[in-house]
């Protein structure tokens, strides 16, 4: 096979058994990563919901030949990995939700028009894009969760972010926790786009430079008065051998 192109078609069906569909983000994230009985709970699991809209748990262990403790181990993989969110009933009871990447991706609807929210679902998307690529990996649930989770309490721009991690690259931590810090103190800078960054940045630089013209322009004065009160010290030095010479005192 090395070496070969091969092909793939799909067979056009004459009888229809019914489909499940996935979302993409959802398979380019966690087919490659997942453990394989994990990815088998998932699919089983989500076919039933679109389905039937339930679950049948003891079904699916027999198909799949699972114990309680392996069916544990597998829900609490797609818990920690931040695609089931286990949620309470509140009467002592829960239930798992299976979150939707496209959602923590692009946030949710709150009466913004049609235009502005397809703005910001685009920039946000660039902003992922352009993040997984300065950490060199992809954005897990959680870390997607986050950061949309920051920008909304913060109220910030998507370029925001991208600008925190390509910072956070630049001192070699990008752990999302840490990056979203950047966002907080920018925050309490009363930073809200990349605009806002660049006018405190442009400040700052200015300052520096007033700063540095001033500490130059104090060396010279500091050094002209040594040397005038040297030349004072000196011009002194002489008129007074110069008295003596007259007054034939010089010894």
């Amino acid at each position: 096979m090395r070496g070969r192109k091969l092909e793939f078609k799909i067979q056009n069906l004459s009888l229809d058994m019914g489909e499940t569909s996935f979302e993409n983000m959802f398979l380019n994230t966690y087919v490659p990563m997942a453990d394989g009985d994990s990815l088998k709970l998932f699919l089983l699991v989500y076919k039933d919901l679109k389905n039937e809209g339930s679950v049948d748990l003891e079904k699916i262990k027999k198909q799949l030949l699972f114990d309680d403790e392996k069916l544990e181990k597998c829900l609490n993989y797609w818990v920690n990995m931040g695609v089931f969110r286990k949620k309470d009933k509140g009467n002592g009871e829960y239930f798992y939700e299976i979150i939707s990447l496209r959602q923590l991706y692009f946030g949710e609807s709150k009466n913004e028009d049609s235009s502005s929210m397809l703005d910001i679902s685009k920039r946000k998307s660039v902003m992922f894009d352009s993040v997984e690529r300065i950490i060199q990996r992809k954005l897990t649930p959680q870390d997607i969760r986050r950061i949309q989770e920051t920008l909304d309490e913060y109220k910030q721009d998507p370029e925001l972010v991208t600008e925190a991690f390509r910072q956070a690259k630049e001192i070699n931590n990008v752990d999302v926790k840490y990056v979203m810090g950047f966002l907080k103190t920018w925050r309490d800078q009363s930073i809200f786009s990349l605009n806002d960054l660049k006018i405190k940045e442009e400040r700052e630089k200015l300052l520096r430079q007033k700063q540095s013209k001033k500490n130059i322009r104090k060396k010279i004065f500091t050094s002209k008065n040594k040397n005038s009160a040297n030349k004072s010290f000196s011009q002194k030095a002489r008129e007074e051998r110069f008295r003596r010479i007259l007054e034939g005192d010089d010894r």
